[in-house]
């Protein structure tokens, strides 16, 4: 049985190619790996979805010029898409009688604030430069930490 044909690499030569090429696919992936380049894509994602403490992406998307009503008691994140075009934003919000905070996230930085809880009608403005390679949305947070609140807002699209 020292025949060539009846040996086992004879019978099985396609497993020679196979761990092959599976060594240089695991080889060219050792060589390609870098932890650091994943880490730093990791914290951009991470700073994208950032805005100073707001951890996740915000569940409700809407246009600028849209009403955003309500959302009661507790803490209420609306992402606002404002386009390209640069130009003044104003945030025009009526807080009714029990007061609520307003805060303002572009490019994971604070641009607005009521600086507290506030009640009645009011606005904020800030510039909005609309530049490439900047996010072209920000993120509007409503603190509302009392039962039966009620509030209102709009983020006007940029002029």
């Amino acid at each position: 049985m020292t025949k060539l044909e009846d040996s086992f690499f004879h019978r099985n030569w396609w497993l020679f190619y196979t761990a092959l090429f599976l060594l240089i696919g695991l080889l060219v992936y050792a060589i390609l790996w870098n932890p650091n380049n994943k880490i730093t894509v990791l914290e951009q994602q991470l700073k994208d979805c950032n805005t100073a403490g707001l951890i996740g992406t915000s569940e409700n998307i809407v246009n600028c010029d849209a009403r955003v009503q309500s959302g009661g008691q507790g803490n209420t994140q609306t992402q606002h898409l404002l386009g390209k075009k640069p130009g003044k934003i104003v945030l025009q919000y009526d807080m009714k009688t029990i007061p609520d905070e307003i805060e303002v996230f572009y490019d994971g930085q604070l641009v607005l604030s009521t600086n507290g809880l506030v009640s009645g009608t009011g606005q904020l403005e800030w510039g909005y430069k609309g530049e490439s390679g900047k996010p072209d949305y920000c993120i509007v947070k409503i603190s509302a930490p009392t039962p039966d609140t009620a509030w209102e807002y709009i983020v006007n699209c940029p002029f």
